[in-house]
């Protein structure tokens, strides 16, 4: 609702503004109930009834309607996504037992989820999570770990000689699918309930779709580190071999890729000029080294399955643009020594 309300003053120093009846009865607010004024980023003067209680939310997931299991565990993870408390799975038969075990497996994938009633109709999953105790910084932080850690297990199987740690790699990224819903929910929750948005670590509209930019630019660096770990796999299973000169090469290639994307999480985390400066010089020179690897791949003869792995760690590069571009904007929100905000 829109209504224009003009300012009164009361006594000497007091300005006060009457709250529309509608509201108040829709809000069940009455004299002498507590109203938390909280001024967000652009000026706006948030009122938030701090006797009201917040209603669960809740959705009911028709699986006869979703068309296919796959469909259905993407509005499981949606509805979760969304911020809703109770996720209810219905059918207007008696639900198979591959539906029931995907709507489980799905669940369990959940942060927070879990499964609370279940019948031969339905399934009802409800959240236990408080959002509170996970600022989205964090969450990123822990992100972050998680896919260095799948990148070293790659690099220390370049050799093809010991691979069995590549087989860790698709653990890594099903938590790392865990934490990248986990964020996007805890985001979605900070937009909705705005009295929460602080604690949650966002400052602004802005920030949150910035962090969820570059939630998902990790996620999705997971997912090429993950397809780099089974083209190594696969490659040991044909009894590939790689040159040491070539193996030499894309291992300098993928410490560079690493340097770089650990240098540009930093830097998104600690908005600084020189962060930012040597995250742009590190991709580029990623970027650089690529192009020479390549170059001497072709002057070897050695192409083929080497030239699949050295575009990967371009790749994964090229996306660490994408992140150091909201870390530049982060910067430029707040007074620094590079830039003044009035």
């Amino acid at each position: 609702m829109d209504e224009l309300r003009r300012v009164q003053k009361v006594g000497k120093f007091t300005l006060t503004v009457s709250i529309p009846r509608e509201y108040a009865k829709r809000m069940n607010l009455s004299a002498k109930d507590s109203l938390l004024f909280r001024e967000d980023a652009d000026g706006t003067l948030r009122l938030i009834p701090a006797t009201k209680a917040r209603e669960a939310t809740k959705v009911a997931i028709r699986a006869d309607q979703a068309g296919s299991d796959e469909m259905l565990t993407r509005l499981i993870v949606g509805a979760y996504a969304l911020g809703y408390d109770t996720i209810e799975v219905v059918g207007k038969e008696p639900l198979d037992q591959m539906t029931v075990d995907r709507v489980v497996a799905t669940v369990k994938r959940l942060r927070g989820m879990e499964v609370v009633e279940s019948d031969v109709r339905r399934i009802v999953a409800q959240s236990f999570i408080d959002p509170t105790k996970f600022p989205v910084d964090s969450l990123i932080k822990r992100l972050q770990i998680l896919v260095s850690k799948s990148l070293e297990y790659v690099t220390d199987s370049l050799d093809l000689k010991q691979t069995g740690s590549l087989n860790e790699v698709a653990r890594v990224q099903e938590e790392i699918d865990e934490l990248y819903w986990l964020i996007l929910r805890q985001l979605l929750v900070a937009l909705n309930r705005r009295e929460l948005a602080s604690e949650i670590g966002i400052e602004s509209p802005l920030h949150a779709s910035g962090d969820r930019v570059s939630a998902k630019t990790l996620d999705e660096i997971g997912s090429i580190i993950q397809d780099v770990a089974e083209e190594l796999v696969r490659l040991r299973g044909l009894g590939t071999k790689m040159d040491p000169k070539v193996e030499a090469s894309v291992r300098g290639l993928a410490a560079k890729a690493g340097e770089a994307f650990r240098t540009t999480i930093e830097s998104l985390l600690t908005p600084d000029i020189k962060l930012i400066g040597r995250s742009l010089a590190l991709v580029e020179e990623t970027l650089q080294l690529e192009r020479e690897v390549t170059h001497e791949m072709l002057e070897s003869g050695e192409f083929g399955y080497a030239r699949v792995l050295v575009s990967y760690f371009g790749q994964l590069a090229r996306y660490c643009n994408i992140i150091i571009e909201i870390a530049s904007h982060r910067l430029l929100r707040k007074t620094s020594r590079v830039a003044t905000v009035n």
